[in-house]
C-alpha cells in the first residue's frame, strides 16, 4: 500500500514539473549587411540599331486583350534596350523620347540591374535567356499602367520570346517603376507562381534599394496604408495601399533578418506565408507567420526602438500607424468591429488603469489576434495571444501611462492554398476592455519576467497535493486504529 502511494505522489510531481516548464520563444534573429555586385559588361549587339522598329505583344490591363505595340529603339545600353512605342512619341515628341530614352539606358545600366540582381539574383533564374541576348528590353508604352508578362520568356502565343517590362510613359517616377518591374522579372525567373503579397513587397523594395524613394523612406502608397488599415495583408486588390501594406511588410523582413533574406526567399519554392516560413525556417528564426505579423503590425503602432532587440520598430523609417482609435477611459465596448483577415484595428488607451483586460471574440473562421503595447514606470512592455475562442488578456503594470491594442483577424493555420487577389473574408467581432483583470492566466509578455526558482515552483504546484494524500492516509489509519 505503501509503494503505490508512494509511486502516484512521484507521478503528480512529474507532472507539476513538466506542466510548469516554460514555453519557447523566438530569438532575436541576426542581421546581415548587403553590397552589391558590380555592373555586368556586354559588348554591343549589332543585331539592333538606334531607329529600328519593332512590334510588340502588350496586354490592356483593363480590357485583359492582347494588342500589337509598334515602337521604335531610341537608345542602347549595355544591359538593355529602350523602345518607345510609337504613339508615345507622337504624343511627347521626338526630343523628349530621345532625352527620356537616354536617362532610362544611363540609370539601368549603372544603377538599376547591379541593385535589383544584387537584390534578387540573376535574371536567367531558372527559365534561362529566352533569346540568347542578355539586354533586357524597355518598352515606354502608352497604355496606363507598367507590368511584366512571364509568358514573353517561354514559347506560345502572343509571347515576344524575350526579357522585357512594359512601363506606362505617364508614371510619376519612370525609374523607380523600371527597378520595380525587374525585379519581377527576375523573381518570375525562379518562381512560377507566387502570391502577390510577396512578390509585391520585394518589388517596392528594389525601388528602394536602387535609391529611387525619398529621403524618408517611404511612399505615398505608405501613406495610403498607414491612414486606413482596414486592408489585408495577404489579400490583394491591386490598390494603392496594397502596394503600401506590402512594401511596409518586407521593409521590416529586411531590417529584422538582413536583406539576404530576400534573396533568399525568390529561392525556396513554397509559395506565400508557408514559404515565408519555410524561409525563415531555413534561416535559422523560430517564428509562425502569425507571431511574425502581430510583432510587424506592433512596429507600425509604435515604432519604438531600445527595447526587446528592435522587434517592435523600423530603425530606417519614420512610420506609424495614423488610423486609430483613442479610447480616454475603460470601460469601453465594440459589439460590432469588422475585420478582414490578416486586418487589425488599433485602440489607444490615453489614462490606462495599471490593471485592465481586454476581450475579443473569435472571427467565425479563424482566431482572435491581441497584441497590447504598454509603456510604464520599467519602459515598454508588449503581450500576445492567439486564442480560438474568446481571447482574454490580463495586463498589470506600474503607473501605466500609455497603452495600445490591436485586434487581428488571424487564421488558426498558416495561409495556404488559393489566397491572393480580393479583399479577402471579413468577419464581424466583439472587443470589450475594462479595469482590473479576469481570473484567467495572463499570456507570457515578450518582455523577460522575474525568474523565479524552478524547484520552488515544484514545490509550491505540489503542496496541494501532498497536502490531500496525507490528510487521506491520516483518515484512512484512524479508521483501522480500534475503538
Amino acid at each position: 500500500m505503501k509503494s503505490s502511494w508512494t509511486l502516484l505522489c512521484f507521478g503528480l510531481l512529474v507532472c507539476s514539473f513538466i506542466l510548469m516548464q516554460p514555453l519557447p520563444t523566438h530569438f532575436t534573429p541576426e542581421r546581415h549587411d548587403s553590397k552589391p555586385s558590380p555592373t555586368q559588361s556586354i559588348p554591343l549587339s549589332p543585331a539592333q540599331e538606334i531607329g529600328d522598329n519593332r512590334s510588340f505583344w502588350a496586354l490592356n490591363l483593363d480590357t485583359m486583350e492582347y494588342y500589337i505595340a509598334d515602337a521604335y529603339l531610341l537608345a542602347i545600353g549595355n544591359l538593355c534596350y529602350i523602345y518607345f512605342e510609337d504613339l508615345v512619341i507622337s504624343i511627347i515628341g521626338e526630343e523628349e523620347a530621345n532625352a527620356r530614352a537616354e536617362t532610362y539606358r544611363d540609370e539601368f545600366d549603372t544603377n538599376i540591374y547591379s541593385r535589383v540582381t544584387d537584390l534578387a539574383g540573376n535574371p536567367n533564374g531558372t527559365l534561362g535567356d529566352a533569346d540568347g541576348d542578355p539586354r533586357v528590353y524597355i518598352l515606354i508604352a502608352e497604355h496606363r499602367q507598367s507590368y511584366y508578362r512571364q509568358l514573353n520568356e517561354v514559347p506560345g502565343e502572343y509571347s515576344n520570346l524575350c526579357e522585357m517590362v512594359y512601363i506606362c510613359y505617364r508614371t510619376s517616377n519612370p525609374v523607380r517603376t523600371i527597378a520595380h518591374e525587374f525585379h519581377h522579372l527576375v523573381w518570375f525567373n525562379y518562381e512560377f507562381d507566387e502570391v502577390h503579397f510577396i512578390l509585391e513587397g520585394p518589388a517596392e523594395y528594389a525601388m528602394y534599394y536602387s535609391g529611387y524613394v525619398p529621403a524618408n523612406n517611404w511612399t505615398v502608397r505608405v501613406q495610403n496604408f498607414l491612414e486606413d488599415i482596414d486592408d489585408s495583408l495577404i489579400y490583394f486588390e491591386v490598390e494603392a495601399q496594397d502596394y503600401g501594406t506590402c512594401y511596409l511588410f518586407a521593409f521590416y523582413l529586411a531590417e529584422q533578418y538582413g536583406v539576404q533574406f530576400l534573396r533568399d526567399m525568390v529561392q525556396h519554392g513554397d509559395d506565400g506565408a508557408v514559404g515565408l516560413e519555410t524561409a525563415l525556417d531555413a534561416a535559422g528564426y523560430n517564428i509562425s507567420f502569425n507571431e511574425l505579423y502581430l510583432d510587424w503590425m506592433t512596429a507600425l503602432t509604435i515604432d519604438e526602438q531600445g527595447f526587446a532587440d528592435d522587434r517592435y520598430c523600423l530603425r530606417d523609417m519614420d512610420a506609424t500607424i495614423q488610423d486609430f482609435t483613442t479610447i480616454e477611459s475603460l470601460p469601453y465596448q465594440d459589439d460590432s468591429l469588422p475585420l478582414y483577415c490578416y486586418g487589425s484595428k488599433v485602440y489607444q488607451l490615453t489614462s490606462p488603469p495599471d490593471r485592465f483586460s481586454i476581450e475579443m471574440s473569435q472571427p467565425a473562421d479563424g482566431v482572435a489576434g491581441i497584441s497590447v503595447a504598454y509603456r510604464d514606470l520599467h519602459g515598454w512592455h508588449v503581450q500576445q495571444v492567439q486564442k480560438e475562442g474568446r481571447a482574454i488578456m490580463n495586463v498589470t503594470g506600474e503607473s501605466i501611462d500609455t497603452a495600445h491594442v490591436i485586434a487581428s483577424h488571424l487564421f488558426s493555420e498558416t495561409p495556404a492554398g488559393d489566397i491572393d487577389f480580393g479583399s479577402g473574408p471579413q468577419e464581424t467581432v466583439q472587443v470589450f476592455m475594462y479595469e482590473g483583470n479576469e481570473t484567467t492566466d495572463t499570456p507570457t509578455p515578450t518582455t523577460p519576467p522575474v525568474n523565479n526558482s524552478p524547484a520552488l515552483l515544484i514545490i509550491a504546484g505540489a503542496m496541494p497535493i501532498s497536502a490531500t494524500i496525507i490528510v487521506f492516509v491520516l483518515m484512512l489509519r484512524k479508521k483501522r486504529e480500534p475503538l
